[in-house]
């Protein structure tokens, strides 16, 4: 029973890890209310978020160390929720208050974000673990698709009224003080480990990078979709979300089979999971129409799926116990670095028109993207060579 609780309390944290993106469906909305805002400020509701998130994603693992997990997890999510009700309220009376509502959201998303992975390494352990983290991102899609088709609707009422979705943090809120317990689980005795295990080694930082340009290059859809719907004048923010809602619905059957779908692709899940996103983002540029960019939402959110989980899980693997939060809170800081970045490096992508702009911008980041493929091959070798050092190989 106490199990049960543990498993429903990271799970529903994990439900939230993805709200933050529910600003992609209303960027266009966003932009028309603040005509006279640079397109790179606007899309700053979106990435601050991922800045801040990269900021507190990395605190989260020492802090950890230092205060119960479950007190840093009440933190985060009425830090949550104090950003969304902000937004919700004072987001159209001036830009800089939905900026600063994004900064609250990056903490809650940061901290949330390790810790819910990080309880996962705590409390499970092998297969259980493997098949908590597919679920961890399961729910994490479920709970997107979830709350981008309703912060759609919503905000076809009014742009801001999409933040109501954030009210969904007040009972996950109840959830997590009643069945999350503020003791750390015993740990495995050091000694059981390699020296090589008992410090961050290498194999951590390779994967902090690719995850790092993993995140720089699938962002670029979260960023620009909604732009690109309004300037091929497909619809407005609900069709917008409803392509999010694909992504994210495709994420959680992922997830949900993610156990199986490992087992079988083996050392080619993460290749094969960056080619799927990069094919996606080819599709935009190669098709562009309507039905294009719902398949495509569909291969993104397939392959973030495979990537993010079987990164986690080898870096949780080549260290020990006492880093594996450290290692994590690296990996999340690097996915959150990347999507920062994102829109700074595509934005210098300049055309005649927006919708060739953003066009160019799909299949540039859909050529990085098998390019990562392929480096990935040739580096997982060496992290092959590191995890056949310890005790828990993938």
């Amino acid at each position: 029973m106490e199990t049960k609780k543990i498993k429903l309390a990271i799970l529903s944290i994990s439900s939230l890890l993805m709200i933050s993106m529910t600003a992609s469906a209303i960027l266009g909305d966003i932009w028309l209310h603040f005509p006279d805002a640079p397109e790179s400020l606007i899309q700053m509701v979106l990435t601050l978020p991922a800045l801040l998130g990269l900021i507190f994603a990395f605190a989260a693992g020492p802090a950890s160390m230092r205060i119960s997990k479950k007190s840093l997890v009440i933190f985060s999510l009425s830090s949550g929720l104090i950003g969304g009700l902000m937004a919700l309220i004072l987001g159209p009376l001036g830009l800089g208050f939905l900026l600063f509502a994004s900064i609250l959201i990056g903490v809650a998303q940061g901290f949330n974000a390790t810790l819910s992975m990080a309880l996962i390494t705590d409390y499970f352990r092998g297969q259980e673990r493997s098949a908590m983290m597919g679920l961890q991102s399961a729910f994490l899609n479920g709970g997107s698709m979830v709350f981008l088709f309703t912060s759609g609707l919503l905000a076809n009422f009014k742009w801001n009224h999409a933040y109501l979705v954030y009210l969904a943090f007040l009972p996950i809120l109840f959830i997590v003080i009643k069945n999350l317990p503020h003791d750390l689980p015993v740990k495995q005795s050091h000694s059981e480990y390699p020296d090589n295990a008992k410090k961050l080694n290498a194999s951590v930082y390779l994967m902090a990078l690719f995850i790092f340009l993993f995140g720089s290059f699938f962002f670029v859809f979260q960023t620009n979709i909604a732009l690109l719907v309004v300037s091929k004048g497909y619809g407005d923010a609900t069709l917008s979300g409803m392509i999010n809602t694909a992504l994210a619905a495709s994420g959680m059957v992922t997830g949900i089979c993610y156990g199986k779908i490992k087992e079988r692709l083996k050392i080619r899940t993460i290749p094969f999971g960056i080619a799927a996103v990069g094919l996606g983002m080819g599709l935009i540029y190669l098709v562009g129409s309507l039905p294009s960019l719902f398949v495509s939402a569909i291969l993104v959110g397939f392959g973030i799926s495979l990537v993010m989980p079987t990164g986690f899980y080898i870096a949780a693997n080549v260290v020990e116990n006492r880093l594996q939060p450290t290692a994590i809170a690296l990996l999340t800081a690097a996915v959150n670095l990347g999507m920062f970045v994102s829109p700074l490096l595509f934005n210098m992508i300049n055309f005649q028109t927006v919708e060739s702009t953003l066009l160019m911008k799909f299949i540039i980041a859909s050529i990085a993207l098998f390019i990562l493929a392929i480096a990935f091959v040739f580096g997982n070798r060496y992290i092959l060579k590191m995890q056949r050092q310890q005790k828990s190989p993938l």
